[in-house]
């Protein structure tokens, strides 16, 4: 998730706002991260959302670090990069375990892709459901009201929704991902560029930084990265455009990043999403 937020309606969280202390959560697995899965309580009620996630790119961390920021570098992008690359696949040779360096291929962004799908739909029916009944969700007129719940993830329902939503899809992903591609993904990076090298680096600044939702990339290095995709999710029953002025500049700011593919919007209706 970056820095940059959608229109309320779409259910997009605000970036910098931290989950509320009060808010009875279980913790979930996750590759080299914590997750929180949303879960009713007494009445019906969903409530819990998801937690830091510190860099929850795993064994694709593992790239060279900037000396003077503790910034992690994209290999690729100079000389020292290589020579780690080189070593990490020496090492791993002498040890028995050779492993396939590179970017997914068609197919297998596919099945990727097709699991972002999946995920994202499960995830707005079943808090809709936990929170509404079978086949019902907020009424339009409810989404920039204020949430009339124990503990309010945000200010308005719209908000409050996405949050639970971005929750459930995440552990969903990051299950499923973790099976068939466990080192070519990676769930909320924060990235920047370096403002003199261009480098892109993995950091915990939150000024000058982007953090998609998802991201895949070259094995065990989310800074080389393939594709990035946004969860986006509706709020009510007249579901619009979700491309609003916003999601568009959000878009293109990910567009910055590098990458083999278009950045993508990924949504209940409408799959994932290019423009």
């Amino acid at each position: 998730m970056s820095s940059l937020h959608t229109g309320s309606r779409w259910g997009r969280p605000v970036q910098g706002m931290r989950f509320l202390a009060t808010v009875s959560v279980a913790a979930l697995l996750c590759l080299s991260c914590s997750m929180v899965h949303p879960r009713v309580h007494g009445g019906g009620q969903l409530t819990g959302t998801r937690a830091q996630f510190n860099q929850s790119c795993g064994a694709a961390c593992a790239a060279p670090v900037n000396a003077s920021t503790g910034e992690i570098l994209a290999p690729a992008a100079s000389r020292a990069g290589q020579v780690f690359e080189t070593v990490v696949q020496a090492t791993e040779a002498l040890q028995g375990f050779i492993h396939v360096t590179r970017f997914l291929d068609e197919a297998q962004r596919g099945v990727v892709e097709d699991v972002l799908k999946q995920c994202v739909h499960t995830a707005n029916r079943k808090v809709d459901e936990e929170l509404f009944g079978k086949d019902r969700t907020l009424p339009d007129s409810e989404c920039e009201k204020e949430p009339t719940v124990k503990d309010k993830l945000a200010p308005s329902w719209a908000r409050h929704l996405g949050k639970l939503k971005h929750a459930v899809a995440f552990e969903c992903i990051q299950r499923k991902l973790a099976e068939k591609f466990p080192d070519n993904f990676a769930v909320e990076p924060r990235y920047r560029k370096d403002e003199i090298t261009k480098e892109v680096l993995l950091t915990d600044r939150r000024t000058g930084s982007l953090r998609p939702d998802i991201v895949i990339h070259f094995t065990r290095n989310a800074t080389r990265i393939q594709c990035i995709y946004d969860l986006k999710f509706p709020c009510g029953y007249e579901v619009g455009n979700p491309w609003n002025a916003e999601a568009v500049r959000q878009m293109k700011s990910y567009e910055g990043l590098g990458g083999q593919c278009k950045p993508a919007l990924v949504t209940p209706q409408f799959g994932v999403d290019r423009r």
